[in-house]
C-alpha cells in the first residue's frame, strides 16, 4: 500500500557496507522524486547529512578502520501534489521535504 509508512532495514556485519548501502538508498529516493535529476536545498541538505554524522563517533576496530559507535534510525519524510514526483499512485506524487535522524549508542568500549 503506497500510502502507508514504508520501512527499509539495512543490517549486516561489521564492514558489510550499511553506510554505503544507506547513501545509496537515500540518493535513490532524493532522486526518484526529483525533477530531472535536480534536487532541491532540502533534499541535497539530506543527502549531505549522513556522511557528515559519519565523520564524529567512528572507531578503529579488528574488521573495520571506521567504525561506527551509534546506530542511526533515519526517518525520511516526503510531501505529496508535485506531479514530477515520485509516483505514489494513480495521480498522486510525493517528494522528499526533510528528514529526521535519530542516534544510539551502540557499544560504550569501542
Amino acid at each position: 500500500d503506497r500510502q502507508k509508512s514504508q520501512t527499509v532495514l539495512i543490517s549486516g556485519e561489521s564492514g558489510a557496507g550499511k553506510t554505503e548501502t544507506t547513501k545509496h538508498v537515500m540518493k535513490f529516493l532524493a532522486m526518484a522524486g526529483s525533477t530531472n535529476g535536480i534536487v532541491t536545498d532540502v533534499e541535497r541538505q539530506v543527502l549531505e547529512s549522513n556522511p557528515l554524522l559519519e565523520a564524529f563517533g567512528n572507531a578503529r576496530t579488528l574488521r573495520n578502520d571506521n567504525s561506527s559507535r551509534f546506530g542511526k534510525f533515519i526517518e525520511l519524510q516526503f510531501r505529496g501534489g508535485d506531479k514530477s514526483a515520485i509516483e505514489t499512485g494513480p495521480g498522486q506524487h510525493a517528494r522528499l521535504c526533510g528528514a529526521r535522524i535519530r542516534t544510539y549508542l551502540l557499544e560504550k568500549v569501542r
